[in-house]
């Protein structure tokens, strides 16, 4: 089943001398429920673009965007809203968490926002925290944990309220090499585990190679596709196969931490 269905999408940026440029032209894509895929590409390819207007924080030029069945492109911006909330869970790279609440009232705010019952909320919070192995750490604050343990409390607040599908933006790009592994091994494991769907862009291919499928974008078009098969480690060489093809800059290559 289609959790994510984009059809014939484009992305239009005018500018200040009346020079249009197409960031998204004409791309179109299925996410099925439960799958984990990877958006790749170089630098300036589209890929921010195109989680942008996947998960509506943008709006598209053109083409049509369903989401679990809702068509997302013609809804109005209070429905939107309302939508993004119950059926969405973000995750950016820079974590998003609030330094004046604990790591527990940062997981629960979009429980507290939507008016959860304290006690319904707990419980919620501690199945979370538990399944990310940060259930020690509930009582701190942002700036008393590692940056490992923020995105995986960030990881905590975009699934707690059992979204749709997750959008994960460079959720690895502020890490190193140990907590980049424990946050990928934990998006990894609750997709298997909870067929929590997921669409993830990033430029590391060591982060890529916990994905089952890749796609691959090129001046705002679709490039080439990937599926992860039975090795991870083969997985990972076609990875770093296409970015050459690909080209793009030296910092689209990480170190292989494979």
């Amino acid at each position: 089943m289609a959790m994510l269905e984009a059809k014939n999408i484009s992305k239009i940026y005018g500018s200040k001398r009346g020079i249009e440029h197409k960031a998204i032209d004409n791309i179109s894509l299925t996410i099925n429920k439960g799958e984990f895929v990877g958006v790749m590409g170089p630098s300036g390819s589209g890929k921010t673009t195109l989680l942008n207007v996947l998960s509506t924080i943008d709006r598209i030029s053109a083409g049509v965007i369903e989401i679990n069945n809702q068509d997302v492109t013609r809804i109005s911006k209070e429905k939107l809203a309302k939508f993004r909330r119950k059926q969405i869970g973000f995750i950016f790279q820079d974590f998003n968490l609030l330094d004046t609440l604990t790591i527990a009232e940062n997981i629960m705010l979009p429980l507290t926002l939507d008016g959860w019952k304290v006690k319904d909320m707990e419980q919620r919070l501690v199945k979370v925290a538990k399944q990310l192995g940060i259930d020690s750490i509930l009582r701190n604050r942002s700036f008393e944990v590692s940056g490992g343990q923020m995105q995986r409390a960030a990881i905590a607040r975009a699934i707690i309220h059992e979204p749709a599908i997750i959008f994960a933006d460079e959720p690895t790009g502020n890490l190193d090499s140990k907590a980049s592994k424990q946050v990928m091994e934990a998006l990894s494991d609750l997709n298997r585990k909870k067929e929590a769907t997921t669409l993830m862009v990033t430029h590391d291919p060591f982060a890529a190679s916990f994905c089952e499928r890749i796609v691959f974008i090129k001046d705002g078009k679709l490039f080439n596709q990937l599926d992860k098969g039975d090795s991870r480690q083969a997985f990972f060489q076609e990875i770093l196969n296409v970015q050459s093809m690909l080209g793009g800059d030296t910092d689209d290559f990480q170190t292989v931490r494979l």
